[in-house]
């Protein structure tokens, strides 16, 4: 392996780690802020610091007419009043454990320096899947091939998910928000046009404060349309790196926000043939059907025709007589959506990261290793769902 292949797969932490472990105030708040500015959601989402193990944030509203028409000497009798209530984030513990042995650390090339670099890359990776997370999470835990989870796993037998099952993400939780649904339509302003007309007008007033939140790859083909008019903003999506609006709202580029994002969905079929229908339609080919009862045990999955077929652009799922759903129970599919897209006000979307920071080392000796832990909390959450769009089965194209 070359030198850099070595730095990719070894960790170390930095020599001035805090008593027993823990970061002080200054640098929990500095590993914070660097996990927002490597998943580049600063400014896009609001971050909330915590320590205590749940934490409530107060909601305030008014949500109806509070005028009265008011008559001369008289009191009109009537006294309006806010609506308060609270949003609860239960935060999960997220560890990041990692190991560098004496023998890496005497012969690598770049000598003491190395600390740093790895330190980087580590840093980097850990604010990439706890972004991951924060999108993506799905309670129910997608089945995923365990080689591409866990080094030497199996490429044809799937495994739990479990870090992306740790919590619901943004995506998941929006499905609870209004739904602007796009039948398989490639992106255009109709669609951006669409959503923003889906979200109640009083939470659309101020427009700067909304975010469009998509993948790359989405907003690159927007990129790449604008470019094509002879106008100044044609030009600037053409030359620049700048934010990109549309109808006054930033959209904003998520790098773990695919362009067809893996969704996992547990349904219960009766003996078969039996149809049910999925969450989206206009699906992808990629398909892991296995019993819900999934876990960290590899398991082969079912076989499409043989045991199941799918109608991809209605987004459907029939058991086949004969096959392995034939007596039906309840089975976990995971798949791919067409494109999904987030409009929300970027204080409405919570992040939650705890400043209980640790960074934790020990020694094996017989190993000749030496043992790191970073461990934090981390939770994601929606103050208001009631003021978030999420546009739905939109074309790749």
């Amino acid at each position: 392996m070359t030198n850099e292949e070595l730095i990719q797969k070894a960790i170390i932490t930095t020599a001035d780690i805090a008593a027993a472990g823990k970061l002080n105030d200054e640098q929990a708040n500095a590993f914070i802020d660097f996990v927002i500015d490597v998943t580049e959601l600063k400014g896009s989402v609001r971050v909330v610091r915590f320590r205590s193990e749940n934490m409530q944030i107060d909601k305030i509203g008014v949500g109806q007419r509070v005028s009265v028409p008011k008559e001369e000497a008289k009191d009109p009798g009537l006294r309006r009043g806010v609506s308060t209530s609270k949003v609860t984030l239960t935060p999960r513990d997220v560890m990041t454990p990692f190991e560098i042995s004496d023998t890496f650390a005497e012969l690598n090339i770049e000598g003491e320096a190395v600390e740093d670099t790895v330190v980087r890359l580590m840093a980097t990776q850990t604010a990439n899947d706890l972004e991951e997370v924060f999108i993506n999470g799905d309670a129910l835990g997608p089945a995923r091939i365990e080689a591409d989870l866990l080094d030497g796993g199996s490429s044809t037998q799937v495994i739990k998910d479990t870090f992306t099952a740790l919590f619901d993400g943004w995506l998941r939780l929006l499905d609870a928000g209004n739904i602007y649904d796009a039948d398989g339509a490639n992106l255009s302003s109709k669609i951006f046009s669409g959503m923003i007309k889906k979200m109640p007008v009083k939470f659309r007033r101020t427009r700067r404060n909304l975010r469009f939140l998509m993948a790359l790859d989405m907003e690159q083909n927007w990129r790449e349309k604008v470019s094509s008019r002879t106008t100044p903003q044609g030009d600037a999506a053409l030359t620049s790196s700048g934010t990109i609006p549309v109808y006054g709202v930033p959209m904003i580029p998520v790098p773990l926000l695919e362009p067809d994002p893996r969704v996992v969905e547990h349904k219960t079929f009766a003996a078969a043939p039996v149809t049910v229908a999925l969450r989206y339609n206009h699906i992808g080919t990629e398909m892991i059907i296995v019993p819900s009862t999934l876990g960290a045990s590899p398991v082969t999955p079912l076989l499409e025709t043989t045991d199941y077929t799918v109608d991809r652009t209605a987004g459907t799922v029939t058991s086949v007589g004969g096959g392995a759903m034939a007596a039906g129970g309840i089975f976990k599919i995971t798949y791919r959506s067409g494109a999904q897209i987030m409009l929300a006000d970027f204080q409405n979307l919570i992040l939650a990261i705890g400043r209980d920071i640790r960074i934790e080392t020990d020694r094996d000796i017989y190993k000749g290793v030496n043992q790191f832990a970073i461990t934090t909390k981390v939770s994601v959450q929606v103050e208001e769902v009631t003021a978030t769009v999420k546009g739905i089965n939109i074309g790749l194209d």
